[in-house]
């Protein structure tokens, strides 16, 4: 029941697209030049059957700016006698999601903390600015020095942690962040010192009714044996108080 008004319509599309003036006079230059519509197509970039559903179709209704210009360019005639009445309109963009934005934070004030340069064989006084070169400068939030780490800025250094002694606390290649501000061992804490033989990192049990004083220095990692070492000999350059991993 419904060929009839199908086909029907298709008749009429098919005469306006015949007795339309702009594919009339396009078909009329491509007889003159004795070419087809799939050379024209691809003369202008398109696909092989551009020219053909444009003509013998209808799609697209008109032919937009470039592809008039550059039929009518190959055709040799004034891209004018290729332009129709109607403008194709182009489709609404569609609404692009916005990529996330962090939530704008207060400007708080934050401090420089320098990283040194430290070998692990330096000695006691490696911390001090005068034995050792600065690696790298960090900005710390100020709120987080004082009140988490109670303490100063300009009493923090940052080292760059070796070996595997401390593991799984802290790994090679982690940054430990010391307070040389407090060197007086305190047990249960981690601390940056000079056993004699070198920069380690350690936790501190203080070992009580020994003379001389002495402190047992522990690893976290079970494969290395506690040591003992004298108070004297054990130059505490700074307690660890945050350690930074990389995930």
């Amino acid at each position: 029941m419904h060929d009839q008004p199908r086909n029907q319509a298709d008749d009429d599309k098919a005469r306006l697209l015949q007795n339309d003036p702009i594919r009339k006079r396009i078909r009329q230059l491509l007889r003159g030049r004795d070419a087809t519509m799939r050379e024209a197509s691809l003369a202008i970039g398109r696909g092989s059957s551009y020219m053909h559903q444009f003509l013998e179709r209808g799609v697209p209704k008109a032919l937009r700016s470039r592809d008039r210009s550059a039929l009518a360019e190959w055709l040799g005639c004034d891209p004018e006698e290729l332009r129709h009445d109607y403008v194709p309109k182009r489709r609404p963009a569609k609404p692009r999601t916005p990529r996330f934005r962090p939530p704008q934070l207060p400007n708080a004030p934050v401090s420089a903390v320098r990283e040194m340069a430290v070998d692990a064989s330096a000695g006691p006084g490696a911390l001090n600015d005068d034995n050792a070169a600065e690696a790298a400068r960090w900005y710390l939030p100020d709120a987080m020095i004082r009140h988490e780490g109670r303490t100063a800025p300009e009493n923090l250094r940052i080292l760059g942690a070796r070996g595997d002694s401390m593991e799984p606390l802290v790994g090679e290649g982690d940054r430990i962040v010391v307070d040389t501000s407090r060197r007086v061992p305190v047990t249960g804490e981690m601390v940056v010192l000079w056993d004699g033989g070198g920069l380690v990192v350690k936790r501190v049990e203080m070992l009580i009714h020994t003379e001389p004083p002495a402190i047992r220095l522990h690893s976290a990692n079970p494969a290395y044996e506690p040591y003992t070492c004298l108070v004297d000999e054990a130059h505490i350059v700074g307690t660890v108080i945050w350690a930074f991993s990389r995930l």
